[in-house]
Formats: structure tokens, sequence, C-alpha cells
């Protein structure tokens, strides 16, 4: 994987060249040239959705400048899988009418775009499908062998307490975990009596004959019952499952090395767009001047939030809420942010009421919600909630919430107002998160949580020149997957069309499309 093949290697010295130039060419028009009669093919238009190889054709065409290099960049790095081989064919097309002396002024290209034909022709696309398979493979082992050869507790009784006698050889013994079962042993135990360093096993529990009527759910709730061995005996079981545990850990620390390696291949594909789109953005949203120098200002979010208010009450140790809650000074933004973090206050309000608040009382009932905001222009500002909730379950829920805010006119926008055509939009998405999910998850998602419903992608901001969706554990996976995040650039070669005449004028962009 590390090493480069050597069509990549080709590239990178391509991409070099075309950096080290002599500078006496610069300031020339980036211009092929052909005989009078030759006319490039005309251009195909931008589709929606599922257009991706017509925008492809449409955009490699001849006759390179600094916006075709750019829209030819948005094509290969936001829109075209990086192990596929379109991504290898349309990389080294780009690469040669780059580097191509036919190409008349070809240092007339900034330098950024430059170092960022540089960035591309020297990637190393990863091969994660590979990766992946490797990883299943040896969690698939793991739990064969593990089926194969179930582990033997032979401590399992250790502290246990012995609540009385059964029989001549039974007792009823009370577990660390509350659980009460019966032990069988020849030895004589007392009444109240701790169990130390007395092996035994678990008898396997009888299996239900639903043919003869058994219910499942009875024979699963029996008591349990373990039965003493000797030391010696101990021993042997430890000795044989010792090979079984050893090749368990070897496993382990194998899908371990495959999980580091494909989150290394993602951030090597994430600081790559980050990297590129940079370059680009600017351009084909039209924020940029002559050589690629910014229009307009995106001020921090400091300037925005003037205030971060503290909101928190205790009424027990297991039963609290604390907010925070930005404060810009504009009475619409404010009100609709109060307006959210009194929702999740009144709900807490509604399971204390339920559960009762105070001492004696077990249940947790916790409110976490902290912020981070987002600026794209001065007047755009985005909120992204992060909240988590407790009520004494196996494990919080975390859930998030977010306004993207037009500051001049002090409204929130929605999807709505982010897309002029809204069905094509989220069909956009929804084909975008399923590659990223693929990458992510192996393709191990919910399908539900991927279709083209508003509903699916509503916790959104606008950080800089990217759309970025959040998803809470349980939409895209299981909760161990944890939270998913999808970020897409405005100037997605799919995208940018979509985008709202309403949504360009707060950003300020005159997209070159």
């Amino acid at each position: 994987m590390r090493n480069q093949p050597p069509v990549q290697t080709k590239f990178a010295t391509l991409a070099l060249t075309l950096t080290l130039l002599p500078a006496a060419l610069c300031g020339c028009g980036l211009e092929r040239r052909t005989s009078p009669e030759a006319t490039p093919p005309p251009a195909a238009e931008t589709a929606a959705v599922n257009a991706t190889a017509a925008t492809q054709a449409a955009q490699f065409q001849p006759g390179l400048d600094a916006l075709g290099v750019a829209r030819q960049l948005d094509v290969l790095v936001n829109d075209t899988d990086p192990s596929s081989p379109d991504f290898a064919r349309l990389r080294a097309e780009l690469v040669r009418k780059a580097s191509d002396q036919s190409y008349t002024g070809v240092l007339s290209l900034p330098g950024d775009l430059r170092l960022a034909l540089s960035r591309v022709a020297a990637f190393n696309p990863p091969q994660m499908r590979e990766r992946w398979q490797r990883h299943q493979k040896a969690l698939d082992e793991a739990a064969a062998l593990y089926a194969e050869h179930p582990p033997v507790d032979t401590d399992a009784l250790n502290g246990a307490k012995v609540m009385r006698r059964l029989g001549p050889a039974l007792y009823l013994v009370r577990l660390n975990n509350g659980d009460t079962a019966f032990f069988s042993t020849a030895r004589r135990l007392k009444n109240g009596a701790k169990l130390r360093g007395i092996p035994a096993v678990e008898k396997p529990r009888p299996k239900a004959d639903t043919a003869s009527g058994d219910l499942v759910d009875e024979l699963a709730d029996s008591a349990r019952t373990y039965e003493a061995i000797t030391k010696q005996e101990a021993q042997k079981i430890r000795a044989e499952r010792a090979p079984v545990l050893a090749r368990l850990k070897e496993l382990d620390a194998e899908r371990a090395r495959f999980q580091r390696s494909i989150d290394e291949d993602l951030a090597s594909l994430d600081s790559l767009a980050r990297d590129v789109n940079a370059v680009i953005s600017p351009r084909l949203l039209g924020l940029t001047g002559p050589g690629g120098s910014s229009f307009g200002e995106r001020p921090t979010t400091r300037r925005l939030v003037h205030q971060v208010k503290r909101l928190a009450h205790t009424y027990s140790p297991v039963q609290y809420y604390r907010y925070a809650l930005p404060v810009t000074g504009h009475r619409q933004l404010d009100s609709t942010l109060r307006d959210y973090i009194e929702g999740r206050k009144k709900a807490v309000l509604e399971l204390l009421r339920t559960v009762g608040v105070g001492r004696g009382h077990a249940r947790a009932n916790v409110d976490l919600v902290a912020f981070k905001s987002f600026t794209a222009s001065p007047d755009l500002w985005s909120v992204r909630f992060e909240a988590s909730r407790d009520t004494g379950g196996a494990h919080p829920n975390q859930t998030f919430a977010s306004f993207v805010f037009d500051v001049r006119n002090q409204q929130a926008l929605g999807l709505g107002d982010i897309f002029k055509d809204l069905p094509a939009g989220l069909t956009l998405l929804s084909e975008l998160a399923a590659r990223r999910m693929e990458l992510v998850l192996d393709g191990r998602v919910f399908p539900e949580g991927l279709e083209p419903k508003a509903e699916n992608f509503q916790v959104f901001v606008i950080d800089g020149l990217d759309l970025v969706f959040s998803f809470p554990p349980y939409q895209m996976g299981s909760y161990a997957e944890g939270p998913q995040t999808l970020r897409v650039p405005l100037a997605h070669p799919r995208l940018l069309p979509l985008l709202s005449p309403r949504l360009l004028q707060a950003l300020g962009a005159k997209p070159m499309l």
C-alpha cells in the first residue's frame, strides 16, 4: 500500500515538473494550439441527480484555464471514487494536459492551483475495500473460534455468599451481581459464608424442546447451577483454553491494526478533499478575484457570539441539567435558540415529575447540552447543539439540533432555503451519504437512515464553503458505531447547480457554472 505504483510515480513527476517550470512563461493564456477548423466538443448540461458520468464527460475537455482546472479537480476529488479506474483515468488526463508543452502559458495557473494539481498527482488512493475485507475476516474467525471454544469461568463463585443449605450437597448462593444460583459441592458450608478459592463450573442449561411444549423464556430464566471441581481440573481447563485465548488475542490485534489503517485512509482522503477544496471552491463559487485573491470576509464566531449563558440546576447527584446557550444580541436569533433550550428543560422537568425529585430516587435524569458555531460569511452563521440525555438506561442517548441563520434578515434557513429543487437535493445527499458510509462503516448501515427524506438530513450547518450534516447514533448504524458526519462542498459539481439564489446571495457567491 505504501509503495507508489509506477503510474502514480509518473503523475508525481509530471506535477513536480508543472510546479518548477521557468516563471518566464507566466501571464500567457492557457490555450491548446489547434488547427482553425478544430472545435472543442460542446459542454453537456449539468445534471442534478445521477449525472456523474455526464458531468465528467462535459468537464474534461481540451483548452484548460484556471477555471477549467478547478472544475476538473472538482469532479475528480469530490465526485469520483478514488479506488475506481475512473479516478486513475481522469487524473492521468488532467495531469497530461497540465504538463503538455503543446498548451501555451501553463504557468499562468496560480501557484495554489499548481500546488493542488501536484497534491492530486502524488496522491496514493487507498484500497479500503481490501482492508475492510481483511478486517471482517479477522472478526469472523474470532467469532467462529469463540463459538467453538466458549469460555469456562472456574472462578465464577469467588466472593459469592452462601444463603442456606438445601440438601446434603446443595446450597443456595448469591453471586456478586446479586443473582441467586445453586451450588453443588460435597463440602460443608456455613450460612452467610463467603466462598473463596473454590473452583466451580456452570452446568449447561437445558435447551428448550418446543415440540414437547417447553417454554423458551422459562428455561432461560431458570436458576443457574454450579458444580465444584478440583484445582487440578481447573488447571486442566485453563491449559486447554490457553491456545484459544492466544489466538483470539492475535485476531483482535489484527482487527485493530486494520481498523487503524482504515482510519488513516479516511484521514488521507479527507485531507486531500480539504486541501483541494480550499483552493477550488472560492473560484467555482465566484468568491475570488484575479490570481485567486479572496473577496469578502469570513467573520470569526466571537464576533457573533457575544456571550454564553450557563443554565444549570441540580436536584440530586443523578438528576440535573446543564446547558450552554449562545447569545448574539440579535433578538430573533436569540429567541430561536432560547426556545430550543427551554424545550429541553421542559422535557427534563416532565421526567422528574414522573419519577420524583431528590434523594431516595435512584433513576438518573441527566441532560447536557453544548454547542459549536460556524461561519460562512458575514450573513451566514450556524449553530449545532450536541445533547446527551441519560435516563438510567444502558447508556446515554446522543442527539443533535442545528440552526442556520441569515443574520442580516434574522431568519433561520431550512433545507428548502438551501436547495431550489429540494427533492433533487435530497436524492443527491442520499447518494453521497451512502458512498460515505460505505467507506466509514463498510456498508453496515441502516438503509432507512439514508433515505432521501428531509428528516434524515435536518441537522446541518454551513462551515466555510461546506455543508456539514450530523447523524446521531442509531440513524446510520448501531450505537457502537457512534455518530456520523457527511461533509459536502458547496462547489460539488452536482450540488452547485441546486443551490438556491437566497443562499448564494447570503454567501456573496456568483457561481462560475
